[in-house]
């Protein structure tokens, strides 16, 4: 009785259930990479706190980091992925206990009454080898426990790099928006003026018709631009997790220039690579591996042994009942399986992640590199078309508007140069979305998660043609 004593009361020292403090952790690692809180809204002071600080956050209006932070405490996607911080907290606190005991009986009762005896037996049987596996099973469930927490801080910095990334679309098409309607305004008053020109016989019809068209182009380049406005939107409310009477915040209208000089430290290679979260939890995983092997090769070497105790009795009729007690035990033999094709799979999942963590190494170096270009590119870009290609544009157009009204140019090429205006226009914002999403990207990868595409992927060259400010932006 003392040894079964002492096992119920070690198989009762486990850990705590409570998911807190590997959330606290969680919390930790994303304000030190992204400078922003996260909360689990489990009812308590503090979740009220939070969504009276959502409430103030909306009524402001939003910038990039604010919505970041309302995405990051009111995203309801991200809140049931702390979930699997729980079951990974319960998962570690189920490998400190051991298994129950098993209790077995059996009533035989003799073919002729008269004569026979009634025996009873009553058994109870503890696995007790599970002692010795107790502290691998924590040693997983442990390690197995930190992969968790990686991972939902690496889903937790997506969130917000996919935050930023839907903001600037959303701002970006505002600008196209304010671009168009200006451009729906201008060729408003060219068609009243050609209208007036036309009937007074002082221009053909197809004068008349081709300053129409460029009205025509630009009520759909205007309605694309809400319909992307729209979208944009609609994805930021699903990111920010907001409904009803929270969608009607208010952002900018337009995207801003870059300034000053984007710092790129010389040694940002070395940094995404120590800051990366994925070859974080791919370490911690081949440890888990690790203790998962090291637990399978014990289980090989030694079979499962349960010891218990039986109480058998015996009543015959007219006869005081006898009792007979003793020790009983249970082994598995190991004579067909004994470990074999479990170690082979262990040692080869080992390997796999060895190899999955050097590739994943090589990918967080290249995507280090790529943002990094891609980032002086897109600056270059942007301050390009805001300091040569678009002043460039608006000398040729008002160039071309001045020898059309001398009658020493055509319409054509005044509808050319109107159009070479807009499509500039059309470039720099583009441009400008492109400097900030790659400035995103590369925030991300220093703050330890790589972008989804490696990379923004949409880099514009700028191809304007000579003359203006010439090399300005330092192309």
């Amino acid at each position: 009785m003392p040894f079964f004593a002492a096992a119920i009361f070690v198989g009762g020292c486990a850990a705590s259930l409570s998911p807190r403090p590997a959330f606290e952790d969680v919390a930790a690692t994303v304000k030190s990479r992204t400078g922003k809180q996260i909360t689990w809204d489990t009812g308590s002071k503090q979740d009220v706190a939070a969504r009276n600080h959502i409430s103030g956050l909306l009524k402001r209006t939003l910038s990039p980091s604010r919505a970041v932070q309302i995405a990051l405490l009111n995203n309801r996607s991200l809140q049931s992925a702390y979930a699997n911080l729980g079951m990974a907290q319960a998962d570690l606190v189920q490998a400190g206990l051991l298994s129950n005991p098993s209790i077995d009986g059996s009533f035989l009762w003799p073919y002729r009454p008269e004569v026979g005896a009634v025996q009873t037996a009553t058994g109870i049987v503890f696995n007790f080898i599970e002692l010795f596996w107790k502290r691998y099973k924590q040693a997983v469930a442990t390690s197995a426990l930190e992969e968790t927490k990686l991972q939902i801080a690496g889903m937790v910095i997506d969130h917000a790099a996919k935050t930023n990334l839907a903001f600037i679309d959303y701002v970006a098409a505002r600008q196209q928006i304010e671009l168009y309607r200006q451009v729906v305004t201008s060729a408003r008053a060219t068609v009243a003026s050609a209208k007036a020109i036309r009937e007074a016989g002082n221009s053909t019809s197809l004068d008349f018709e081709q300053q129409q068209n460029v009205l025509t182009q630009a009520k759909l380049d205007l309605a694309g631009a809400e319909a992307r406005q729209a979208s944009a939107r609609e994805r930021l409310n699903v990111l920010m997790g907001l409904t009803g009477l929270q969608t009607r915040w208010r952002a900018p209208a337009r995207l801003p220039a870059p300034g000053g000089h984007d710092r790129i430290a010389r040694n940002y290679e070395q940094i995404a690579v120590e800051r990366s979260l994925e070859l974080a939890a791919l370490r911690q995983k081949i440890i888990t591996l690790g203790f998962q092997y090291q637990l399978t090769s014990k289980k090989a070497l030694i079979p499962d042994i349960g010891i218990g105790a039986e109480l058998e009795t015996t009543k015959d009729k007219g006869e005081p009942r006898e009792y007979e007690a003793g020790p009983v035990f249970d082994v598995m033999l190991p004579l067909f399986d004994q470990g074999q094709a479990k170690k082979a799979r262990g040692i080869m999942a080992i390997r796999q992640a060895q190899d999955t963590y050097w590739a994943m190494a090589i990918r967080v170096r290249s995507a280090a590199r790529l943002a990094s270009v891609e980032l002086q590119t897109a600056r270059q870009t942007a301050v390009y078309y805001q300091r040569a290609v678009l002043p460039q544009q608006a000398r040729l157009l008002t160039a071309t508007q001045q020898q059309y009204n001398a009658m020493q140019e055509s319409v054509f090429r005044l509808i050319r140069a109107k159009r070479e205006q807009i499509q500039a226009g059309r470039n720099y914002i583009d441009a400008l979305s492109s400097y900030w999403r790659a400035r995103s990207n590369f925030q991300q990868i220093l703050s330890g998660r790589l972008p989804d595409s490696g990379g923004s992927g949409a880099i514009i060259v700028a191809a304007a043609g000579g003359g203006g400010d010439g090399d300005a932006g330092g192309h």
